[in-house]
């Protein structure tokens, strides 16, 4: 089956420094791939450039068979969604009008809603838990609550391909578990393809297929959490020593940093 979106051989840098360096991935449908590293390892920077929002240096992006920047904004909408780390706080919006901005690429010229965008938003408050917050402005709510209403958008928006910029940072645990049962859902039933970039190990390998590590710019490993998540793997990547058992509920990959050992300098 072919990738919906792919990147070969991607550079990227500022100056004369290397952020990215031959970064390769492919992203399918009905998959989630988990994208981890240290802060600084270029997570957010690759998500930048798979969006078609930074050229890259080097290398090549296709989303669906096209590079990124080369859609017009409402096919490319169509095909893409992004949800980035920085919840909003300044729209002058309710929840429920923020959450219907997804359905602009599929409105017509006048942006008429219709009976199936109003249902679209409806479905999406309610997999994020946010119906009963529907009325409130964001400028009211959590940056949380902001948070799933920024996913919510996207759920909305419908599109074959997520990108996710570590969409679980201002969540509970609660509602950390919820996303990805959403976007498991939704790669089940639509067979989109989701990229998630994240900080919580254990959690992304209960939920993805394939995970990419990061670490100073480049694909340290990638494959199945079992293949990547080891601690040799962990440990040249973050610079910290842990142990990797599975789960006894699930059969999981579980990583446990180790107390007393020192983490080593990258």
């Amino acid at each position: 089956m072919n990738p919906l979106l792919s990147a070969r051989k991607v550079s990227f840098g500022y100056g004369a420094g290397d952020v990215l360096r031959d970064v390769s991935i492919d992203l399918h449908p009905g998959e989630v791939t988990i994208l981890l590293g240290p802060n600084g390892s270029g997570k957010s920077t690759l998500i930048r450039i798979l969006s078609g929002v930074l050229p890259s240096r080097a290398g090549e992006v296709l989303l669906c068979g096209r590079p990124p920047r080369g859609y017009p904004r409402r096919e490319m909408a169509r095909l893409l969604s992004v949800v980035g780390q920085d919840p909003p706080v300044d729209f002058p919006m309710t929840v429920e009008s923020f959450v219907a901005l997804g359905r602009f690429p599929h409105q017509g010229f006048f942006g008429e809603t219709t009976p199936e965008d109003r249902e679209r938003v409806r479905q999406a408050l309610a997999e994020t838990d946010l119906y009963g917050l529907r009325d409130r402005t964001l400028s009211t709510i959590s940056a949380g609550e902001r948070q799933r209403a920024t996913v919510a958008r996207a759920i909305a928006q419908g599109a074959r391909v997520m990108l996710l910029d570590e969409p679980t940072a201002f969540l509970d645990i609660r509602h950390r578990v919820a996303f990805y049962e959403i976007v498991t859902r939704m790669k089940e039933a639509c067979g989109i393809a989701a990229l998630v970039a994240s900080h919580d190990l254990s959690l992304c390998a209960e939920y993805g297929e394939r995970i990419i590590l990061l670490a100073e710019g480049t694909v340290a490993s990638q494959g199945t959490p079992v293949e990547v998540l080891t601690p040799g793997n962990v440990q040249a990547a973050y610079g910290l020593a842990v142990s990797c058992d599975r789960n006894p509920a699930t059969g999981a990959i579980r990583v446990t940093p180790l107390r007393g050992m020192p983490a080593k300098n990258r």
